[in-house]
């Protein structure tokens, strides 16, 4: 049975609540590599915007946003579970939080430059609501980047190896596949969460497989954009050939399979999407 909106959110702010305290040392996206490839991005972004005023959607404990006071000069974070906002490095006088929901935001029409969403929309009932307003606040020409979502293709991919249990896996796809369906369990086990509550807090990846790339890029001017491009990131194994051989053989890997589009885009676990109003 599907949950109401509510129910997502409240399963929200109790996942992340418990997690909170060890949030930015459990969580890969925090690793150095990582930090380094979307601090290159947001230079990017800010240098294709017309002004420096950002909203960040799902904040969290600041992650894009720490990384994101070296390039803006208005920084605006927006988050339902307030153990995480309390985190949020608000010292460099750029930053304001705020406790509310993504679907109905507290902000003027036309009003922002960039806005940005973190490994969030999978955690929404409906993303779609959520962009319809990340548009709206939009300035036109504005830009709205997106990332570290589940592609649907990559999670489509490691459910029907599932349905192979007996045959034997290398251990970089073994982990991939169980970064997709037992993800549930170590959550219960190390924080205690109930399944059911962690299924909901990241509805549209738990139960409805990730974002298509497709699906999303059709949809974009009915949310309110103009532009759309969606590209795929961190392919399977792309970590064990940066630290087990060297940075720039992960490369050679990434730029092969990117040439090979689409016939390898099952093989990336995630999406950057960049729309422009």
């Amino acid at each position: 049975m599907q949950p109401d909106h509510k129910e997502v959110v409240r399963a929200n702010v109790e996942v992340h609540s418990r997690m909170a305290a060890t949030y930015n040392t459990l969580e890969p996206h925090f690793r150095p590599e990582n930090r380094a490839k979307v601090s290159e991005k947001l230079r990017t972004f800010r240098a294709r915007c017309a002004g420096g005023k950002m909203l960040d959607l799902g904040c969290g404990t600041g992650f894009l946003i720490d990384l994101a006071v070296d390039y803006f000069d208005e920084i605006h974070g927006v988050d339902i579970t307030p153990a995480m906002l309390a985190q949020v490095d608000t010292s460099s006088g750029k930053v304001t939080v705020h406790n509310t929901v993504v679907e109905k935001l507290p902000f003027e029409d036309n009003s922002f430059d960039f806005v940005s969403a973190y490994s969030f929309i999978h955690h929404l009932l409906d993303y779609r609501t959520a962009l319809r307003e990340a548009a709206r606040v939009l300035r036109p020409g504005g830009i709205c980047y997106i990332d570290l979502e589940p592609n649907r293709l990559f999670w489509k991919a490691m459910v029907d190896l599932d349905g192979k249990a007996n045959q034997s896996l290398p251990p970089h796809v073994a982990k991939a596949r169980d970064s997709v369906l037992k993800v549930e369990v170590k959550v219960e086990q190390d924080f205690g969460i109930d399944r059911e509550v962690f299924r909901n807090a990241e509805y549209s990846k738990s139960v409805l497989g990730g974002i298509d790339p497709d699906e999303i890029y059709q949809e974009s001017k009915e949310l309110g954009f103009s532009a759309c491009s969606v590209r795929p990131e961190w392919y399977l194994g792309q970590a064990e050939i940066m630290h087990g051989q060297s940075f720039a053989d992960a490369l050679t890997v990434e730029n092969y399979l990117r040439g090979i589009a689409p016939v390898s885009l099952p093989l990336f676990k995630y999406l950057e999407i960049v729309f422009v109003k």
